[in-house]
């Protein structure tokens, strides 16, 4: 997977994560309506019809094959299944990825989203938290879901590690456990749910104590959930993030310090650097603190569709 999307961005393109297990019929849309010029996928896996312009690469069983090279041609460009790749400079206006909504209003649509705004978002998160070379992330967001894509790219532009589960293992919270003790996990970065998930394997009395920073994003975050993790992980920071996936994954943060049981809910923060949020009425115009309206979103995130 690291190989497949530091690849395309290498050679200029964008990439669109495909989930084998999505129903084939979502595939096959998300393709023709990508208009994606190939798909690189592995033997074994399910097939799914394409249109007559996509090509199919075929990821070859044994990734040590990755380093030999059989082309000819000048350095930097190459052939494969009658796809020319080629390296080349990226602006901040290039289309960096596309990840398709759920559909759950419709008919699934692509965000497109631009360097611009990936490196923006990453850029902050690896500046106000001091990511680096001494901190490593357990990936375990799907590809097809925003988050993943902080996990891979900000990280590994850091200098950090990132660790990634088998296949088979990325819904199995026990051996998530394993890993972030094995490999001494600083950085976790998921919806609340996958975290909860973890801690209920955690009451084991090892805890997490490399743990110093947990980024929680894509859904709501139970009042109680910061305390569960300072549970087990004395020390920790915990980031509360909002945003939508038209934004560049996050446009706002909240540092969890002291909750009050009292809350109803975690606060929802402030916006993150080159970002703005705004609460609307139904004319468009702002509301008074304390008036209800709806959030929209501004800056540097903003997806090109």
């Amino acid at each position: 997977q690291a190989v497949a999307v530091l690849a395309t961005l290498k050679a200029g393109g964008a990439y669109l994560p495909l989930d084998p297990d999505y129903p084939v019929e979502r595939l096959e849309f998300m393709i023709a309506d990508s208009g994606a010029v190939a798909v690189l996928t592995e033997p074994g896996l399910a097939p799914v019809a394409m249109p007559g312009r996509t090509a199919v690469l075929h990821l070859p069983p044994d990734t040590q094959q990755f380093g030999s090279h059989s082309g000819r041609g000048e350095p930097g460009h190459g052939q494969a299944d009658g796809v020319e790749t080629r390296s080349g400079e990226i602006d901040p206006a290039r289309l960096a990825y596309v990840i398709y909504t759920s559909g759950s209003t419709g008919q699934p649509k692509g965000v497109a989203i631009q360097h611009r705004g990936a490196v923006n978002n990453f850029t902050d998160f690896n500046d106000r938290f001091r990511v680096g070379p001494g901190d490593t992330l357990l990936a375990v967001s799907s590809p097809s879901f925003d988050m993943s894509v902080y996990d891979l790219l900000g990280t590994l532009a850091a200098g950090a590690t990132v660790v990634l589960p088998e296949p088979g293992e990325e819904r199995e919270p026990g051996r998530w456990l394993a890993l972030m003790r094995r490999h001494r996990v600083t950085i976790w970065h998921s919806a609340p749910a996958l975290l909860e998930l973890l801690l209920d394997h955690a009451s084991d009395g090892a805890g997490l104590p490399d743990l110093r920073l947990a980024l929680l994003g894509g859904d709501w975050i139970a009042v109680g959930l910061p305390d569960r993790l300072r549970a087990v992980a004395a020390g920790v920071e915990v980031i509360s993030l909002g945003g939508a996936t038209e934004a560049s994954m996050d446009s706002i943060i909240f540092p969890v310090g002291e909750v009050d049981p009292a809350w109803p809910s975690i606060p929802y923060g402030r916006p993150m650097a080159n970002q703005r949020a705004y609460i609307l009425d139904r004319h468009g115009q702002p509301v008074p603190p304390g008036v209800p309206g709806e959030l929209h979103l501004a800056g540097a995130g903003l997806a090109r569709g």
